[in-house]
């Protein structure tokens, strides 16, 4: 049976794959970044500009653009709303569905297309701890159905979290705690499963202020949101993933001379928890 995300680490250390998705790009002229997607629960599209990496400033979304969605048959029209700091429209969309966005901003046109896999709804998650030599892991299941076991199917999966913590007090969170890219090779049939490593005990006892943003603490709400995606968006995550660590911007969806992505994803969440360590259960060997 495969563990999709089972990463083995020093136990001392953190997971280098769990990594927060802020969309910084390589020291470069500011270019616009354009993230839109497409979900079974709306349409959203924020506009920024590209950043240094050393910029810790939170990024709003530009305004004045012309933004349209599409599929083929009907347009809707975005417009700017300040509770979710984006582009926005309530109206969801369907799964093998073709989408395409077109952007005006600033006198330059974007547009670009995907098409909108199946949803893969979550059977069962939990958090566990995994003994390893002296110590042991936090780590974190998830099972979910598999909607076209006969096809190659691409994943993102983000945990989100709310930390309610002093060490993030007055602090933004809008960005998933951790985030990461699967496909269903290897899968049990008709079943998808990962195995995510998070911490390890030890550097969760020591709280050092460098990992804060990759502990979880007692009391945090903490989710789970799978996305179906289509092969150019994994792509070019998996591309972005691999940049903020060798320099390298990824090879954006949308034309124009922008980065970001366009995505039409099918979305399937998990309940929310409240952590908890001592309500953790050890795997067995």
């Amino acid at each position: 049976m495969r563990k999709i995300l089972y990463f083995m680490i020093p136990v001392a250390l953190l997971t280098a794959c769990t990594k927060e998705i802020d969309f910084d790009f390589n020291e470069i002229d500011p270019l616009v970044v354009i993230e839109g997607k497409v979900t079974n629960e709306g349409r959203s599209v924020i506009i920024t500009r590209s950043r240094s990496v050393t910029d810790s400033v939170h990024a709003r979304c530009l305004q004045g653009a012309n933004v349209v969605i599409s599929d083929g048959i009907t347009a809707t029209s975005l417009t700017y709303d300040a509770a979710t700091d984006s582009y926005y429209s309530p109206i969801p969309g369907t799964a093998n569905q073709t989408y395409h966005l077109s952007v005006d901003f600033e006198g330059t046109h974007y547009e670009a297309s995907s098409t909108m896999p199946a949803a893969a709804p979550i059977i069962s998650s939990v958090f566990m701890w995994l003994p390893m030599m002296d110590s042991r892991m936090l780590c974190y299941e998830m099972w979910a159905v598999d909607p076209e076991p006969d096809v190659r199917n691409y994943y993102w999966v983000q945990m989100l979290r709310i930390s309610h913590h002093p060490h993030f007090e007055g602090k933004s969170q809008t960005a998933p705690f951790a985030w990461d890219l699967f496909d269903d090779r290897g899968c049990p049939p008709g079943t998808l499963f990962i195995d995510w490593m998070i911490a390890s005990e030890q550097s969760m006892d020591e709280d050092k202020e460098e990992n804060w943003k990759r502990l979880l603490y007692d009391g945090d709400s903490v989710s789970l949101r799978l996305m179906s995606v289509d092969p150019q968006v994994y792509n070019y995550l998996l591309e972005l993933g691999a940049g903020q660590h060798n320099g390298a911007n990824p090879h954006s969806n949308i034309t124009g001379g922008c980065l970001g992505y366009f995505a039409a994803c099918a979305v399937s969440h998990t309940d929310t928890i409240v952590f908890n360590r001592s309500n953790l259960k050890e795997r067995r060997r």
